[in-house]
């Protein structure tokens, strides 16, 4: 099976040992992404909806640059520091997505810096 890494400008790059996301036959598995931007990797927005918007711009310009869409995304993972804040990114990822909606994974993650949201995704990229 083939794999491939390849680093979107469009997305903030990782910012540690690990790729932004990685091509494994016709999966597409994109790392936790959240809000930063792209060229100071400082936090965007200051509520759990606005930086889920920004996020999902963010994984967007990735799965653009491996030819693939929303429509694409079989999996999400929806990570929150607070679970408080469900209600709010729920109703902002809802803006993104239509039937059939991808299966998704939500948590309160409790994450260690300011960001209040996290994503990461699968998509599929075959027929």
């Amino acid at each position: 099976m083939p794999i491939s890494v390849k680093i979107t400008p469009g997305a903030p790059a990782g910012a540690g040992p690990y790729s932004q996301a990685v091509r494994a036959g016709d999966f597409l598995f994109l790392s936790g992404i959240g809000s930063l931007n792209v060229e100071t990797h400082e936090i965007q927005g200051t509520t759990a909806a606005e930086q889920l918007r920004i996020t999902m711009e963010h994984i967007q310009a990735i799965l653009a640059a491996h030819g693939a869409s929303l429509k694409d995304v079989v999996k999400m993972g929806l990570y929150l520091q607070d679970p408080e804040d469900y209600e709010e990114a729920n109703a902002a990822y809802a803006e993104f997505f239509e039937e059939p909606y991808p299966a998704r994974l939500s948590v309160g993650a409790g994450q260690v810096w300011e960001m209040k949201v996290k994503l990461d995704c699968v998509a599929y990229l075959g027929d």
